[in-house]
């Protein structure tokens, strides 16, 4: 290993120097399923947050915006199987006994504890069971705590997503772990997603936002399953130095192999709550190019990515390219269709704003694979993006037809 090299480890949020984790069941969810997890930092750690920009914000979600910019925490509490979302006053004082109750049980200052919410709703906190289960995690706090905790912050997923990555910086290695839960009610700015980012080297809580920021833009905020925005999303990350000590200064190289590591991390993901969407088949990225603008190719990207139209096609192996020109057409960006360009894969499908020819057997064979890519160049600019996506499944209708959320 090197400073520009980092290598995938085991570990999750446990795999940084000092970090301790748990889940537990305790109730929340009412199937015996774990449902609170908590990752604790054994040293201070300066801290970083992004969270939803749904006006409809959760409790939890207030609560942790504002002690993210105190710049420091030592734990994050996550509750499943409830939202905590649109519960008026109690919501908001549920939150912070969370946040107390961990804070009292690890002889923690005030403050120093996150909180995070995720599940259907409107309903109020079970508070008994909740309080419970957090002296439950702390006694169960432990270096292989990992993985109950990214099982605890599951409601509709289908696997616990959870990563970890280690490099040499400064002659030592240093290490980066995550955990991330979500799978439906995902559209940008994040997802109905929970994320617990842990790392043993130093940062500022400055530059560690800004880092996070860029991170998840490029990440957790270009995918999307059904077009629909959370109220919960948040994204926190601590930093707590056990790897090199608090005052050693990253140089720009390292500063630069710490956040392609990040991104790393969170691309990826991102990518798991794709694919684990609510019923999907497939995960579709769609790659828009020649556009004047970056911020103009994002709108392009965005609106094929959360076309019903679009996603049910791919769903069906369909090579309707017209549907992807239309979604594009939406996106509010001035466009001349006779430069569009549209590949599916290795085929071009459309050129000129025109058909072109393309083997149809083949294009559908192509189609049928679990992941597809959409390319659209505009011939406008040098304006690039991508955003990832899903298809529409009658599975996910059913479940959400039925899911109380």
């Amino acid at each position: 290993m090197n400073g520009l090299v980092f290598e995938r480890i085991l570990g999750g949020v446990c795999a940084p120097t000092g970090f301790l984790a748990a889940g537990v069941a305790c109730g929340v969810k009412g199937d015996g399923k774990l449902d609170l997890a908590l990752v604790c930092s054994e040293k201070p750690a300066s801290v970083a947050g992004v969270f939803t920009t749904n006006e409809m914000e959760a409790a939890p979600v207030k609560l942790s915006r504002e002690r993210v910019t105190g710049g420091s925490a030592r734990a994050v509490v996550v509750s499943s199987g409830n939202a905590n979302a649109m519960t008026g006053e109690q919501g908001e004082k549920d939150a912070r006994v969370m946040a107390a109750s961990v804070e009292k049980t690890l002889g923690l200052s005030e403050g120093e504890a996150l909180v995070a919410s995720t599940g259907p709703i409107g309903k109020y906190l079970p508070m008994e069971n909740v309080t419970a289960g957090i002296d439950q995690a702390v006694a169960e706090l432990s270096v292989g705590g990992n993985t109950d905790a990214a099982k605890a912050i599951m409601t509709t997923d289908t696997y616990p997503k959870e990563l970890a990555v280690e490099m040499e910086i400064g002659g030592k290695t240093v290490r980066v772990g995550a955990m991330v839960k979500g799978s439906g009610m995902i559209c940008p700015d994040m997802a109905t997603m929970i994320c617990v980012i842990t790392t043993d080297i130093w940062l500022e809580s400055e530059l560690m936002q800004v880092m996070l920021e860029r991170a998840v833009e490029w990440s957790f905020n270009r995918i999307s399953v059904d077009g629909d925005q959370s109220t919960n999303d948040t994204v926190l990350m601590l930093a707590n130095g056990a790897a090199l000590g608090t005052d050693y200064e990253l140089e720009q190289e390292e500063k630069d192999a710490f956040f392609a590591s990040l991104c790393w991390l969170t691309g990826n993901l991102s990518m798991a709550l794709v694919k684990d969407g609510e019923g999907a088949s497939k995960m579709l990225r769609v790659v828009v190019n020649g556009a004047r603008s970056d911020a103009e190719a994002v709108l392009v990207a965005k609106a094929v990515a959360t076309s019903n139209l679009v996603k049910c096609a791919f769903y069906g192996s369909l090579p309707n390219w017209g549907r992807v020109a239309a979604a594009a057409g939406t996106a509010g960006v001035g466009m001349d269709q006779s430069k569009l360009d549209i590949t599916f894969g290795t085929f071009k499908v459309a050129e000129g704003g025109k058909p072109s020819e393309a083997d149809e057997a083949e294009l559908i064979h192509l189609l049928d694979r679990d992941e597809v890519e959409i390319t659209l160049y505009l011939g406008e600019g040098e304006g690039s993006a991508y955003y990832v996506t899903c298809d529409l499944t009658p599975e996910y209708v059913e479940f959400n037809a039925t899911e109380k959320s």
